[in-house]
């Protein structure tokens, strides 16, 4: 995979110290906090995650969960107008406001 930006990732404290993350989601978090840097927020799919890391989609999926769980970031859904078809997954990264 190729990627002509070159943002960096940040890991702040709360998720680098979190009890409740393994070290694959404090990764998977500084990669979203990269992609989310153009637009405010990530788009990027599971799919493309599963490629770039070489893991399945379902341990992505696992990872976007706890970190959504544990309110690290926010996901919203935008779906085909009238339908519940997803069209696109917005991934926001979550204020840090107090450690977990």
């Amino acid at each position: 995979m190729e990627n002509k930006k070159n943002y960096y990732a940040i890991i702040p404290a709360p998720v680098r110290y979190s009890k409740k993350l393994k070290a694959n989601e404090k990764l998977m978090f500084g990669e979203l906090t990269a992609l989310a840097n153009e637009k405010g927020f990530c788009y990027a799919s599971n799919d493309y995650f599963a490629i770039l890391y070489d893991v399945s989609k379902t341990s992505v999926s696992k990872w976007i969960s706890n970190l959504e769980k544990n309110k690290f970031i926010r996901l919203k859904m935008i779906y085909q107008k009238g339908t519940k078809q997803i069209k696109e997954r917005r991934i926001y990264i979550a204020p840090l406001l107090k450690k977990s």
